[in-house]
């Protein structure tokens, strides 16, 4: 089976675009519009878990194109936590697949390349 393939944003961050720079060459068509508020069909606890998804994603990477499995993954994770123990195995495996492509599993994140910040640290730079 064909790996999924990962969004310009993560592989980014990631830092695969320096390892192998042939496939982010082309222009990945990407919204500039923010993803927004929760869609008014949504109930209450999964509109609660859309704005604490979206306050966890990492930067950048939500946009309105990602409306729809933002949605999905919101109503998925309300529906396991109003009962987790009956929660079944195939939904379980779809939440894992959602958060991965947001990148919000530990696997995921641990994958990120993102700069360290400078030695001295922010408030050595600081002029007395």
């Amino acid at each position: 089976m064909a790996r999924i393939q990962q969004p310009d944003e993560v592989a980014k961050l990631k830092g695969a675009d320096k390892k192998n720079p042939q496939r982010y060459r082309k222009s990945i068509p990407k919204s500039d519009m923010p993803v927004g508020n929760a869609p008014a069909g949504l109930d209450k606890s999964a509109a609660a878990c859309w704005f604490e998804i979206q306050s966890l994603a990492i930067p950048g990477i939500l946009t309105a194109a990602d409306r729809v499995a933002l949605e999905l993954l919101a109503t998925l994770l309300a529906e396991y936590r109003e009962d987790a123990r009956e929660f079944p195995a195939h939904k379980r495996k779809d939440l894992i697949s959602l958060l991965a492509r947001f990148g919000m599993t530990p696997s995921d994140r641990n994958r990120l390349a993102i700069p360290k910040p400078p030695e001295g640290g922010l408030l050595d730079n600081l002029d007395d």
